[in-house]
C-alpha cells in the first residue's frame, strides 16, 4: 500500500478523509488507491503515518 504515499505528499495535516480523497484524485490516483482511502474511517488524520497505520502500512512519518 506504499503507492498511497506518493498521492498524499502535498496534503496539509491535520485533515479529514475527504481531503485525502480529493488530493489523491487530483494527483491521478488509480481506483485501487481511491478505494483504499475511501475505506478509511471518516475522522481527522494528524499526519501521513496515521493514514498508513490504518491502511496497514507503517511508515516513518519523517521520511
Amino acid at each position: 500500500m506504499s503507492d498511497v504515499r506518493k498521492y498524499l505528499t502535498e496534503v496539509e495535516y491535520p485533515c479529514e478523509r475527504d481531503e485525502l480523497l480529493r488530493r489523491a484524485v487530483a494527483k491521478g490516483a488509480g481506483d485501487d488507491v481511491i478505494g483504499h482511502l475511501g475505506k478509511l474511517p471518516e475522522q481527522r488524520y494528524e499526519n501521513v503515518a496515521a493514514v498508513h497505520r490504518l491502511l496497514g502500512d507503517d511508515i516513518d512519518p519523517h521520511s
